[in-house]
């Protein structure tokens, strides 16, 4: 059988409106992946995406058959299937995408994020969100310092995360901070379910608009239940590990302590422990 990898950006993603009628059979090669393009709501429900300008348009990438890119040909008539090079955390991966062409794209509204999800979760403006915390947000020291610790009373509870795991990559002259790296592995992690005005709090604390972090979406396991589209934050630009300062491993380890599991908490600080300090 011949197969294709295929990136996509809005209506085929995970959750998304035609992801179960055409998606379904589809096996997922990355979560997190990404291309050099500019990001439009066509206005009609879907997005359309560019491969011009040097903004960033977030997706998923996934292994396809023939036959279901025979289908999408007929959803996606009007837009160009072109080859390109999609980033993703293990390298840049060969995939066709369904894009349209500058031309055909003025006039349409620029999603600056390049993040379908985002753009439609600001869209909605829901009354809750849950949100997914691996780092020092996993302990509410700073929410009470910063007055905010009311945002993040409904603790759902430790949840796993299939594909991703921690590392430490963000480097910062006293030592590093958080990053989940799409690897193949497992991490722990405390949700929450947060009301959407939590939501500037945690893009000015993530450094959002400063490139530092960007939002990401993920599916989180707790049990027998899984806790879809969850709102985390995934380093920009990452850096070759080294250790997080004392403060920071502490809030770490003070939120697992609470809330993951024991061979989890002990497979953290042995990584932490290996890390080199600055």
């Amino acid at each position: 059988m011949t197969m294709k990898t295929l990136f996509v950006y809005g209506t085929l993603l995970k959750h998304e409106e035609h992801h179960e009628a055409y998606m379904k059979e589809s096996s997922p090669l990355a979560k997190s992946a990404w291309i050099n393009g500019r990001l439009y709501d066509t206005g009609a429900g879907y997005p359309a995406c560019i491969l011009a300008g040097k903004s960033t348009v977030y997706g998923e990438l996934y292994e396809v058959t023939a036959e279901t890119l025979n289908k999408l040909d007929a959803l996606e008539e009007g837009y160009d299937k072109q080859e390109m090079d999609v980033m993703t955390d293990q390298g840049p991966k060969a995939a066709v995408a369904y894009t349209l062409s500058e031309q055909k794209a003025s006039g349409l509204k620029e999603i600056e994020s390049g993040s379908w999800k985002e753009y439609r979760l600001w869209q909605r403006k829901p009354l809750s969100f849950y949100y997914f915390a691996y780092g020092s947000c996993m302990d509410d020291a700073r929410f009470k310092l910063a007055k905010v610790d009311h945002y993040f009373k409904r603790i759902v509870g430790g949840g796993a995360l299939d594909r991703f795991t921690t590392r430490f990559t963000l480097v910062r002259p006293d030592g590093s901070r958080a990053d989940m790296v799409e690897d193949g592995g497992e991490t722990e992690g405390v949700l929450y379910e947060v009301p959407f005005d939590a939501i500037r709090y945690l893009y000015k604390r993530e450094g959002v608009y400063e490139g530092t972090y960007r939002p990401a979406f993920v599916d989180v396991k707790m049990g027998d239940q899984v806790y879809e589209d969850c709102l985390t934050f995934l380093v920009l630009q990452k850096s070759e590990e080294i250790a997080p300062p004392g403060h920071y491993r502490s809030e770490i380890e003070k939120g697992a302590d609470l809330y993951l599991s024991e061979a989890f908490r002990k497979k953290i600080r042995s990584h932490m422990d290996s890390l080199i300090k600055p």
